[in-house]
């Protein structure tokens, strides 16, 4: 087991790493069967599958490598799980491919991020990834020619805001999504003017607008980048949210397997937008975690910053542990200054968050 977890990790968190992939070599089918025979806890085990959004590839390596050795109320639990997330990512993509050509309607461009694309591109089957809403990209100049086609949809927003507070919001360092939510199809669309929040990552359209193509997907052509754009872009995301979800990881290794990767590209793009080091990490955590194979040069650079195994050791502690509200606020403050490598950057997280400190009521638009 990697370094970075520690030696108390539970036998269901190892059985979940085994199963997080879509590869599963002799080596992870051994370890799956001997896990299976050490009195796994089941309800324990499906909790955190759930938790960590890597159900579908749980249940669809549970039932290929050690079908007779789960018990049969377990895998039938997850095989109705796994049915039901993929009627749900195919009720997101009819409602992103909708709300996608109404906006190219309008001439607005919009990519499509995470979700239903991400789990075809990433894992060639919409079924293999657990998506929660509708994630979509656009310049901050067109948001609000969107919000009126969102609301003839049905669509309401999830924050009633007045002109002069909408204005604010929109110039916040700590917003970057616009939400709107369907109560009867419960479905959430998020509408992005930034990857991240502004303090978390400076990454906005503007840096990859100029290198967007089309994707088939579905009965569709839709915007998309290159996978190496997309590469530094979910580490930032990853990043942001302290790697707290073994999915996202997960997202990563097979991203890595299943294409070819410029290395070089990647890499530049991250440096030149000052999140060369919240790339390396999540490289990194996808290596010690998911196995994931690596260019020697690549490895080299993540072994030249002393910073990245101890954000990595951070992670992999907190991993597949109760949270501690306080002690994990806390930590994740002086997680996301050691992430950053310049500065400036640093400077500006600090400024949000003594920010928020004295004006807590500033950041809860909820509240106006």
């Amino acid at each position: 087991m990697s370094i970075i977890l520690g030696q108390n990790l539970s036998k269901e968190a190892e059985l979940l790493i085994a199963c997080a992939r879509t590869s599963c070599d002799d080596k992870y089918r051994y370890k799956i069967e001997d896990l299976i025979e050490s009195n796994i806890n089941w309800q324990y085990f499906m909790q955190i599958a759930m938790l960590h959004k890597v159900m579908p590839l749980v249940y669809t390596n549970l039932n290929a490598v050690a079908r007779s050795s789960v018990p049969k109320e377990v895998l039938e639990t997850l095989r109705s799980l796994f049915q039901r997330n993929a009627q749900k990512n195919l009720l997101l993509t009819g409602e992103l491919l909708r709300i996608l050509a109404l906006l190219e309607q309008e001439d607005i461009t919009a990519v499509p991020y995470k979700g239903p694309v991400l789990a075809n591109s990433v894992y060639g089957n919409l079924a293999m990834r657990q998506s929660g809403d509708i994630d979509i990209i656009v310049q901050r100049s067109d948001i609000l020619k969107v919000k009126p086609l969102l609301l003839g949809l049905g669509y309401k927003r999830t924050q009633k805001l007045t002109d002069a507070q909408e204005l604010a919001f929109f110039q916040s360092n700590r917003e970057h999504t616009y939400d709107f939510i369907d109560d009867a199809k419960q479905v959430l669309i998020e509408i992005h003017w930034r990857i991240t929040p502004r303090f978390s990552s400076l990454i906005e359209p503007k840096h990859f607008w100029n290198y967007l193509k089309p994707q088939a997907f579905g009965s569709r052509t839709v915007n998309s980048l290159p996978l190496d754009y997309w590469l530094p872009i979910l580490c930032v995301h990853g990043s942001r949210h302290c790697w707290e979800r073994l999915g996202w990881i997960s997202d990563l290794a097979e991203l890595i397997r299943r294409h070819d990767i410029d290395w070089d590209k990647t890499i530049n793009f991250a440096s030149s937008l000052g999140c060369r080091r919240m790339l390396l990490l999540g490289l990194f955590l996808a290596s010690e975690l998911m196995g994931t194979v690596l260019p020697q040069f690549v490895i080299q650079q993540i072994q030249a910053e002393s910073q990245i195994f101890t954000l990595a050791t951070e992670v992999g502690t907190h991993l597949f542990k109760p949270d501690n509200a306080k002690a994990k606020f806390m930590g994740t403050t002086l997680y996301h200054i050691q992430a950053r490598e310049r500065w400036q950057d640093k400077a500006m997280y600090l400024q949000s968050f003594i920010d928020w400190l004295v004006h807590p009521d500033k950041w809860n638009w909820s509240n106006t």
